[in-house]
């Protein structure tokens, strides 16, 4: 066994949720579609810049134990982490035993002391398509390293095929990532992110829920999982819209999701969780590890906002969460007043938007999440593989109670409602039509 170190705050809070329920694990998961256009796509070559970048990351090679009682990790670089293939081609439908599959891998229990952190897989669903996989336990892994995880293996593959040496720029080791959120929670800074959410949280109103029985709900590795492309009008006018707000186009959809769940559930105060990287400095945004957090977004009187007035609400609340991102969601939650079981603060809204564009030489190739962490009620992912490439929304429900034609039809309201926001921004948000099998305004 190597050299031991504690764990992020993060982390120990994933630590104790693991323990929640004896029948359900946290996951990170995604897989990349990527079919052939150019030249057949190499496997090999992708393979060896999955683990080289995977070498440097350390994540997959985490090991956890107990210590003194108390859980601690370790790097273990004798850990088997590769990519396997698995064929599918010769399936009756390739394309459904490939989710089958992947749903198999990221729905079943680990045991975080014994078990390895991370799976990776090329699924040949075709001759010229493959999906590769990647599923990491969220004590090890955040979204935001399985995403750097993602862009090392894609750059590397890049850089090979065009016969550049690939740039290891410097980045923390998981130890150092460790060491930086110790430094923090001892800050002068800590004390400061504590007043402003003590103040941000005092009345926090009553979580929303869409669901026909909330309380009844408890954690299961299954989602219901719906997805929609955004329309291409829609999403050129979004895109004007925020320039005209002087907003993100993050902000928009954010903003626009408040207001369904505000008119769906007649409730003037919502208030949204927000996953956020938790990472501070440049070195530690290229690290692997486990420092992401979630936060709440509080959006006062929102049925009487207009469109406009809602997007500059929550461009303010998003910028005060982001500047005090480091401090704890637990932290929160008890300033709160809340359970210490709690696992957000109401509908999870997570905004993935990549810097650059999501390109692999050679290829076609779409990008695709499959679990991002606990949910106890509803997420909605909204996601971009790069400026100008379609935004895809995804809309998850606790399957325990939300059934998938609840969700799908969620997310079809969501779409017209936010067709309108979009088209009628100076309309207050109470006046929106919201039409579906469960809600009709």
């Amino acid at each position: 066994m190597g050299e031991t170190f504690g764990l992020t705050a993060s982390q120990r809070n994933m630590f104790d949720a693991e323990h929640l329920q004896d029948d359900y694990s946290v996951v990170v998961a995604h897989y990349l579609d990527i079919t052939d256009v150019d030249r057949r796509f190499d496997h090999e070559r992708f393979r060896a810049g999955v683990i080289a970048g995977a070498r440097v990351l350390e994540t997959a090679y985490s090991r956890f134990t107990i210590v003194d009682g108390q859980p601690a990790q370790y790097i273990d670089p004798s850990v088997p982490f590769g990519v396997h293939t698995v064929d599918l081609r010769g399936e009756a439908d390739p394309v459904v035993a490939a989710h089958d599959w992947m749903r198999a891998d990221h729905e079943a229990l680990m045991d975080v002391t014994a078990d390895q952190m991370a799976v990776s897989a090329f699924l040949r669903v075709a001759d010229d398509r493959t999906f590769w996989y990647l599923r990491g336990h969220h004590i090890a892994f955040d979204g935001f390293a399985a995403l750097t995880c993602l862009h090392e293996a894609v750059d590397r593959y890049n850089s090979s095929t065009r016969g550049e040496t690939y740039e290891v720029a410097p980045r923390a080791t998981v130890a150092e990532v460790v060491a930086d959120d110790e430094k923090y929670r001892d800050s002068s800074r800590r004390v400061a992110d504590a007043e402003y959410w003590t103040e941000r949280v005092s009345g926090l109103p009553e979580r929303v829920s869409l669901a026909q029985a909330p309380s009844a709900g408890r954690l299961a590795p299954h989602h219901e999982v719906r997805s929609m492309v955004m329309p291409a009008d829609d999403q050129r006018l979004l895109d004007a819209r925020a320039i005209e707000f002087g907003a993100s186009s993050a902000a928009v959809l954010g903003a626009a999701f408040a207001a369904y769940l505000a008119v769906s559930a007649d409730r003037d105060d919502i208030v949204l969780s927000l996953p956020v990287t938790g990472r501070a400095t440049a070195k530690i945004k290229r690290a692997g590890g486990m420092v992401a957090n979630m936060l709440p977004v509080r959006l006062d009187g929102v049925l009487t906002h207009s469109g406009r007035d809602l997007v500059a609400a929550a461009t303010l609340e998003l910028t005060g969460c982001l500047r005090r991102q480091r401090y704890r969601f637990e932290d929160i939650a008890e300033r709160a007043g809340l359970s210490d079981t709690v696992t957000s603060f109401g509908p999870i809204v997570n905004l993935v938007f990549f810097d650059k564009p999501l390109a692999l030489d050679g290829a076609r190739v779409s990008y695709h999440i499959l679990s991002s962490g606990i949910l106890d009620d509803l997420r909605i992912n909204l996601y971009q593989a790069g400026a100008g490439l379609p935004i895809v929304v995804d809309l998850h429900g606790n399957s325990t109670i939300y059934s998938g034609a609840e969700i799908e039809d969620h997310l079809a309201a969501f779409g017209g409602l936010l067709h309108e926001f979009l088209h009628r921004p100076d309309a207050a948000v109470r006046d929106l039509p919201v039409s579906s099998g469960l809600v009709s305004r």
